[in-house]
């Protein structure tokens, strides 16, 4: 076993009911040159992913230099691989210095070592100058500075996954070339996949894949003496029309006479090589020595988490766009909230048709002239109607004068108006006698002595709004016009007095509604961030090579959360502070515990965006995830309408939720001045905990059961 840098047995895969993998096995010695050639989709990465540890099999067993590579993620780190993706795999803002040194710190090298590999590296691929970045590089040039990537630590097995597509012929040869030096003068393996299969002439040894099976595996040379051809593709097209040929899943054997060729063709002839047999004892001594050697590069490392944090920090501050997007959005957003939302609307069309003088109103504008004097001690009312209209004033309600109903309300019904306010002719004398018979008035007074109110109440919003001002003007006038006749405006008020312990009737629609937008908006900024950025980044590839590079999927994940949480620190402050400024509250001593509040609601937030990342597989998905979630908990969370008006089953189910226990808990703050340790307000941060703590969870399982 010691004697083989990769060793395979069996290895099964399916996805669904294609099987990607069917029995195979493959052997690659160490210090040679190992071709895996096959067509696209014929199970080469696939193949490769699951010797990395990155795909799990269903059945069969691996070795990589000695270690047993089984479902988990630290095993592959234990061995010291150089891997090269089909894809770049790298981070597009970074510098061709910076990729470098950030897989130079998670293949755990030092600064010299980095620098002293890179520099040979530079000559020997021709790398542009270190400082230009990634994304303005061509695409072969990207390609060579993945291929250095994969040799920057002097790997013992390097594994290139088409690494010559995209490269100049010249360029390719060299490589080649440089290739078999290292092999030969450091024993290193080198497996390379390609569909260029002329290009494996140079290999020590190839492998020939078709439909997921291993066709052959033997030196070029003896295939191509085989099939009495000088093209591998000719050879390789024999045993393809060999393998259509036949009925079971035996392998391909060649009539031939030659015993010894058979034997090196033959694929299941490796599984004999690869036994451990009587030295299997000396081997697991050699293998606990080295385990304790590379134990500091599979454990918890510092470095790591640094070169980690510095990456999210150079890819956040390089985008100018996404910086701008993160700060301005929460102030733009709570902006556009305090001024759109609580405000009177403005400019309603109003209809006025005014049985009593029409559009010859105004010399009686004034109460002198409206209310006479009378013998009796009573108000006599002379075109009162005039003086109530002048109560209706702008901003909100626009007067346009009509001498007609119906053409006022067939204005309604086509648009252009809001309303109409119909007064009948004789008003101000019904209105008299209403006030002085009372309950002996008889039904044409009583008719007589009322407005009429036609609205438009499409938009109720508007309308009720329209509705409660006409209200609020008409019972101005009446107290004005009391005072004027000298009776007590008490009679016009409802027999019971309300006393507002917390609040008054006078508040606006924002009050109520900030604590919940502000406890969705840091909700929403978290998953968005963290659900974009992860699949982003195992879309790219580049997730899973810093895992094969020596870190773990808890390093990345914990990287992220720490920068996403330090960003979330900074927007959480922006929307306390305009808070405080636009609502001009007096909540001074409460900042702090509002803010805890709405941080912790924000990395539930972020929570619920790793989520999603560990079920979706592109940035559009994630996005429908996010958005899928977090409607309807806005709909039902209490902000929009009352969850005391909802049926049960709906008012438990808000209840649970993450954000409508911590909007009730900063309402409460902010309005009643509850302490932190009051049992609503310790609630709904406990609310939000215990879903960070189940969504962690579940996305940890999730990622494992993936692989």
């Amino acid at each position: 076993m010691e004697d083989y840098a990769i060793c395979a047995r069996n290895l099964v895969k399916h996805y669904g009911n294609h099987a990607v993998l069917n029995d195979v096995s493959l052997s690659v010695e160490k210090g040679v040159i190992y071709g895996l050639l096959g067509a696209s989709g014929c199970g080469k990465t696939t193949l490769l992913n699951t010797i990395l540890g990155r795909k799990s099999v269903e059945s069969g067993d691996i070795w990589i230099l000695g270690k047993k590579i089984d479902k988990n993620d630290s095993n592959i780190r234990t061995v010291k691989v150089g891997y090269m993706p089909q894809d770049i795999g790298l981070i597009q803002e970074f510098t061709i210095s910076d990729t470098i040194n950030y897989f130079g710190k998670m293949y755990n090298m030092e600064d010299v070592d980095i620098k002293k590999n890179f520099d040979i590296l530079t000559v020997l691929l021709d790398l542009p100058p270190k400082s230009r970045y990634l994304k303005h590089c061509s695409g072969g040039q990207q390609r060579r500075v993945s291929l250095a990537v994969a040799l920057l630590h002097k790997p013992k097995l390097l594994i290139l996954d088409e690494p010559t597509v995209g490269l100049d012929p010249l360029l390719r040869e060299k490589i080649w070339i440089y290739l078999s030096e290292i092999v030969k003068s450091n024993n290193f393996s080198v497996v390379i996949t390609t569909h260029y299969i002329d290009e494996c002439k140079d290999a020590d040894k190839i492998g020939l894949m078709r439909g997921g099976r291993l066709l052959a595996e033997t030196s070029p040379a003896n295939l191509l003496s085989h099939f009495h051809t000088d093209s591998l593709e000719t050879a390789f097209l024999e045993l393809c029309k060999a393998q259509d040929k036949e009925n079971d899943n035996t392998p391909y054997t060649f009539e031939s006479h030659n015993e010894q060729i058979l034997e090196q063709l033959s694929v299941q002839h490796l599984i004999k090589k690869c036994e451990f047999g009587d030295r299997h004892h000396i081997y697991q001594e050699k293998m606990k020595k080295e385990k304790q050697a590379v134990s500091e590069n599979i454990g918890f490392s510092l470095n790591r988490m640094h070169a980690l944090l510095v990456k999210n920090w150079k890819q956040f501050y390089r985008n100018i766009g996404g910086i701008l997007f993160l700060i301005s959005f929460p102030i733009l957003q709570l902006w556009f909230f305090a001024n759109s939302l609580g405000t009177t609307p403005i400019n309603l069309n109003v209809g006025i048709v005014n049985g009593e003088l029409s559009n010859t109103c105004l010399e009686f504008m004034n109460w002198n002239m409206s209310v006479l004097p009378s013998n009796n001690e009573k108000c006599q009312l002379e075109y009162i109607s005039c003086n109530m209209i002048n109560y209706f004033q702008p901003p909100m309600i626009i007067k346009k004068f009509y001498n007609s109903t119906s053409i006022a309300i067939d204005d309604v019904k086509h648009g252009k108006l809001i309303g109409v306010v119909d007064i009948p002719y004789n008003f101000s004398k019904s209105y008299e006698d209403r006030i002085r018979l009372g309950n002996k008035a008889g039904k044409s007074t009583l008719e007589f002595g009322e407005i009429k109110i036609f609205l438009d109440m499409s938009n109720s919003q508007v309308g009720t709004m329209l509705q409660r001002k006409l209200i609020d003007q008409f019972t101005e006038f009446e107290q004005d016009l009391f005072i004027h006749c000298n009776i007590s405006k008490k009679l016009l008020e409802f027999p019971f007095k309300t006393e507002f312990y917390y609040g008054n009737n006078q508040q606006s629609l924002t009050i109520f509604m900030a604590p919940g937008f502000i406890v969705l908006l840091t909700f929403l900024l978290g998953s968005t961030m963290t659900s974009e950025i992860i699949v982003k980044e195992r879309m790219d590839g580049i997730w899973e090579r810093s895992i094969i590079a020596g870190t773990s999927s808890l390093e990345i994940t914990l990287a992220h959360l720490l920068f996403q949480s330090a960003i979330m620190f900074f927007q959480c402050i922006e929307c306390i502070v305009m808070v405080f400024f636009l609502l001009r509250l007096d909540v001074e001593d409460k900042l702090c515990t509002m803010f805890l509040i709405c941080y912790v609601t924000g990395v539930c937030g972020m929570a619920f965006g790793f989520f999603g990342s560990s079920i979706c597989k592109t940035p559009t998905e994630a996005n429908i995830m996010c958005t899928g979630g977090y409607l309807p908990m806005t709909v039902i969370c209490g902000v929009i309408w009352p969850i005391e008006g909802m049926p049960t089953f709906l008012r438990l189910l808000a209840t649970i939720l993450p954000c409508t226990t911590g909007i009730e808990s900063f309402r409460n703050v902010m309005l009643k001045k509850w302490p932190l340790w009051h049992q609503s307000v310790i609630l709904g941060v406990g609310v939000a905990v215990i879903w960070i703590i189940l969504l962690a969870t579940l996305s940890i399982i999730i990622i494992k059961r993936n692989k």
